[in-house]
């Protein structure tokens, strides 16, 4: 298995997060819980990942955005969105991210 090199602040290790593909070379990775199963808090962070370049990028969504939760569902829906569904802290909300 290979080690690859990967740029920018990424995520803190997490659990119950979603990574949602939203162009042929990003991904979008939305919420989750960071600790561990006994101690734990639900985050609403938002990244970026470039596959292309290998890059992290810690993104502020705009509008209103989800509150924090994990164990929930995410998907594209239009350019620059995404839906996230349920989880921890419930709820259906849409919010729109720059690339």
């Amino acid at each position: 298995m290979e080690n690859l090199k990967v740029l920018g602040e990424g995520p803190l290790p997490r659990f119950g997060h979603t990574i949602t593909l939203v162009s042929k070379t990003k991904a979008v990775l939305f919420g989750g819980a960071t600790g561990n199963t006994e101690t734990y808090s639900t985050t609403s962070d938002t990244f970026i990942f470039d596959c292309t370049n290998r890059k992290w990028t810690k993104i502020e969504p705009t509008g209103s955005p989800p509150t924090p939760r994990a164990a929930h569902a995410s998907t594209t829906v239009e350019l620059n969105q995404l839906v996230i569904y349920g989880g921890a802290k419930g709820g259906n909300l849409i919010f729109p991210f720059k690339l």
